[in-house]
């Protein structure tokens, strides 16, 4: 598969890109600046604002499907109408538990206070894609580490996570992200996501992935 990562020179981006070439895709990025790491180089690069429409026209050519590293109502806002023109159908966009979540009551409340302007961003793009015909995927992370990944993650579909860590390794979400692309069962769906508690099983209907 073909694939443009946007959001790529990002401590997530470019774990989406490493672990992607890995999987045997053909990985294009999207940044501002150079998005290589330590890991494996995507096979182009394509510098720029992903708010750009002629930098999403190019870097859009030719793709199978488009993972969004960074959620922006203003990257959706040109990146939408983009996808329509390459016809390229499939985007996964990251947001957070957070959008949603219900409980803990304490803990959402302080951190809708501390981010509110950026929430209110990933819930207006979260609007913006469900109101779309784009097939897409939002993946809502729990609170992302740079910790070691586990290579599972917990996932569900409800407000309120179902099991769990709150903690997410960045190398897991990335994980989750690309599992999110090749399934196609999670076109037009939102998915929880969260890491793995040492010894935990999942419970409620939620599931265990594994990449």
């Amino acid at each position: 598969m073909k694939i443009l990562v946007i959001g790529a020179a990002g401590r997530t981006g470019r774990l989406v890109v490493d672990q992607a070439v890995g999987r045997g895709h053909i990985v294009t990025a999207l940044a501002r600046r150079p998005a290589q790491g330590p890991g494996r180089a995507p096979q182009a690069e394509v510098r720029g604002d992903a708010t750009d429409p002629k930098v999403l026209r190019e870097a859009l050519q030719g793709q199978d499907a488009v993972v969004a590293a960074v959620g922006s109502s203003a990257i959706l806002r040109a990146l939408i109408p983009a996808m329509a023109g390459a016809g390229v159908d499939r985007l996964v966009m990251t947001s957070s538990r957070s959008i949603v979540a219900t409980r803990p009551k304490a803990v959402v409340a302080v951190m809708w206070v501390l981010l509110r302007s950026a929430y209110a961003d990933l819930a207006r793009a979260e609007g913006m894609l469900e109101m779309s015909e784009l097939d897409w995927t939002i993946v809502r992370g729990s609170m992302l580490t740079d910790d070691a990944g586990a290579g599972k993650v917990h996932t569900d579909f409800e407000a309120d996570a179902t099991g769990g860590d709150h903690r997410l390794p960045r190398a897991d979400y990335a994980m989750a992200l690309l599992d999110a692309v090749e399934d196609d069962s999670l076109v037009r769906r939102a998915v929880g996501v969260g890491g793995i508690r040492t010894g935990s099983r999942s419970k409620g209907g939620a599931k265990t992935k594994t990449g």
